[in-house]
């Protein structure tokens, strides 16, 4: 199933958040790459994903939408793990997603409440 194994965080406001990723499948990085990538609230996953299907070169995020996400790991081939720290941001829901192309759109998302 094509999710992540945390699919809801919880932080307050302020509070150091660690994310690690580790991408468990097998298949090469350019059929199966994964990544997490913390939005800002407010942004649209379906717009983000959807342009982020075209941007490769890097690392499937769209530089016209950088100013969108908080913090991202780099995109992970299989056995690979890369892991971010951040400050959780104000109160709110924020969404995470994989943005390689498909995986947000078939359910590879989650959020971070922030209360």
């Amino acid at each position: 199933m094509m999710k992540f194994d945390v699919a809801n965080i919880d932080a307050a406001p302020g509070q150091k958040v660690t994310v690690t990723l580790t991408n468990i499948g097998t298949l090469p990085k350019a059929a199966m790459a994964h990544n997490f990538v913390l939005l800002k609230a407010g942004t649209d996953v379906t717009v983000f994903a959807t342009a982020a299907m075209t941007h490769a070169e890097t690392g499937y995020l769209p530089p016209e939408m950088a100013g969108n996400v908080i913090v991202a790991t780099r995109l992970l081939g299989p056995g690979e793990s890369d892991t971010v720290r951040f400050t959780a941001p104000a109160a709110g829901v924020y969404d995470f997603i994989c943005s390689f192309p498909g995986h947000a759109l078939v359910g590879m998302r989650g959020t971070l409440t922030v209360k």
